[in-house]
């Protein structure tokens, strides 16, 4: 009768052990998970800042009166091709509305020099990786060129 109690009692002992070995590893894997998922946010999150400094640049740099027309859509793609933004130019602030768009939706008049040249825009950041975890963020956000 003790043989077999020690056997039953061995037989417990290794199926509690394995049941904790499976929740271990259960929680290594959500862990791996967790910190992956959070490394490419922060990297989209970057890109978004990234993008949105080169668009204030892309703003800066585009010349209106000779194009007749205001930049209304930027589009980048990251240099490893993992994150793509599409910048829409809602708004542009311009003092007494002359900013020189041909589309009057594009300009907003505004009455203190102070403001002139705000552009409001928005900002879609989207990963082009179907591999991996769907990452979609947006902002929008008022910025001076």
């Amino acid at each position: 009768m003790k043989k077999g109690f020690g056997l039953i009692s061995a037989l417990i002992i290794m199926l509690l052990i394995a049941t904790l070995m499976v929740a271990v590893v259960k929680f290594a894997f959500i862990s791996v998970n967790h910190t992956s998922d959070t490394y490419l946010q922060q990297r989209a999150q970057l890109f978004m800042q990234s993008a949105i400094e080169n668009a204030i640049m892309a703003i800066e740099g585009y010349d209106r009166k000779k194009k007749s027309n205001c930049l209304k859509n930027i589009h980048f793609v990251d240099e490893n091709e993992r994150f793509e933004a599409n910048i829409t130019v809602l708004r542009y602030y311009c003092y007494n509305g002359n900013c020189g768009c041909n589309d009057s939706t594009l300009e907003k008049p505004i009455s203190t020099p102070q403001s002139h040249g705000y552009v409001l825009m928005k900002v879609v950041v989207a990963n082009k990786n179907s591999d991996i975890k769907k990452i979609r963020l947006e902002k929008v956000t008022l910025q001076r060129p």
